[in-house]
């Protein structure tokens, strides 16, 4: 069970994982030895999974960003699961969603070209036999883009 301590730990994570032990223990209210505890507990029991460098995108070239919605030929179990092996073991495929509506599935793809999308794209969805069909919108920009949970959403699905 996490207490408004620990959301607020991980909200902080969140925002810079750099964050010292004891500069999280004085954000936070707590000694540096309990605040250290609950930092290897929130780990232990799996509420990270991870920590991760958000990359500064204005500082690297920018290739193409396409959001690709799929449809699967047959809502079947095993349709799903080739698919998403196929997809995850690609490199330009950085996000995979399964979707309700007219898709079954939302890809944020990454390509160096548009003909290195094109590309990828006839040889993984025009030639599946389990994609009926594809469609593609390239990224122009981007107003937003979040890669952390509100501290609304910090709240286990038990409680």
């Amino acid at each position: 069970m996490l207490d408004a301590r620990d959301r607020r730990i991980l909200s902080l994570l969140q925002k810079d994982a750099r964050t010292t032990a004891a500069e999280m223990a004085d954000a936070v209210g707590l000694s540096l030895s309990a605040c250290a505890k609950r930092m290897a507990r929130l780990w232990s029991d799996g509420y990270i999974d991870r920590m991760v460098a958000v990359l500064d995108r204005k500082r690297f070239r920018r290739p193409v960003s396409a959001a690709v919605m799929v449809t699967l030929t047959q809502p079947k179990a095993s349709y799903t699961q080739e698919f998403t092996r196929r997809i995850q073991s690609l490199e330009e495929v950085q996000q995979c969603h399964i979707v309700t509506g007219d898709f079954d599935f939302l890809l944020i793809v990454q390509a160096k070209t548009i003909e290195a999308y094109h590309d990828m794209a006839q040889n993984v969805f025009g030639e599946s036999p389990y994609v009926r069909s594809y469609k593609t919108v390239f990224l122009l920009g981007s107003l937003k883009n979040e890669n952390t949970l509100p501290d609304f959403c910090l709240i286990p699905p038990e409680e």
